[in-house]
């Protein structure tokens, strides 16, 4: 695809871990071009290219946030807010014939939290008929800075809600994916897909969270030039 430089939009939604919080949806452009990138919420270039591999840096926006008006839970209510914030990214791709692997290291770069992320993922694409199918499994590690500031519960929070204070370590949590490409004429193809986070008890310990994984389902529709 990367040669044909396709154009795509569409959009994604995402489970909120949060107790009784609203989740998330968004618009999610595409465009994968010889040096320049969209993918869905990150933008980048691509510094090398080879046939098999591919190094990148880029920025992409983290949507996961804790809004307090956006929750029915009396005590979550009482808490601070957490934001949203920009990640500047690191990633390297190897393509072969037992599959795709792929590194992303990220840091937010707004101060939001300061913390890091890095994640490792494997996948598997082949074709169903007209159809390409690429399953996929990989886990992320997340900093202790980044666990505290998005589910942790500080002393001050603890007497205002009544929740017990909570402060975590860095987290590992794996996920199993699952994407769809069809080729519906020569030039318009229709893409969907979706994951399952299962989050580490750092993260589902923390008495802001009632759920045990994230889910996460996307569509989109893109045009091959």
């Amino acid at each position: 695809y990367a040669a044909d430089f396709p154009v795509g939009v569409g959009g994604v939604w995402v489970s909120s871990p949060y107790k009784e919080h609203d989740d998330t949806l968004l618009p999610v452009p595409s465009y994968e071009g010889e040096r320049f990138y969209i993918r869905g919420l990150g933008a980048g270039v691509h510094v090398w290219k080879g046939e098999r591999q591919e190094l990148s840096f880029g920025l992409s926006y983290s949507g996961l946030a804790f809004d307090s008006g956006k929750t029915d839970d009396r005590r979550l209510t009482r808490l601070d807010d957490r934001y949203s914030t920009v990640n500047a990214d690191v990633l390297y791709a190897l393509r072969t014939d037992y599959g795709h692997l792929g590194v992303r290291v990220s840091h937010d770069i707004l101060g939001i939290s300061g913390g890091f992320s890095a994640e490792l993922s494997y996948m598997y694409p082949f074709m169903l008929g007209p159809v390409y199918l690429t399953p996929g499994a990989g886990l992320r590690w997340d900093s202790k800075e980044q666990v505290d500031y998005y589910f942790g519960v500080s002393t001050k929070e603890s007497r205002r809600s009544g929740l017990d204070k909570y402060s975590p370590e860095d987290a590992f949590s794996p996920y199993i994916s699952l994407h769809v490409d069809w080729a519906i004429t020569e030039n318009w193809s229709l893409t969907a897909g979706g994951e399952i986070w299962f989050l580490s008890h750092e993260i589902k310990d923390s008495p802001m969270v009632d759920d045990a994984q994230i889910y996460s389902a996307m569509i989109g529709l893109s045009y091959k030039f």
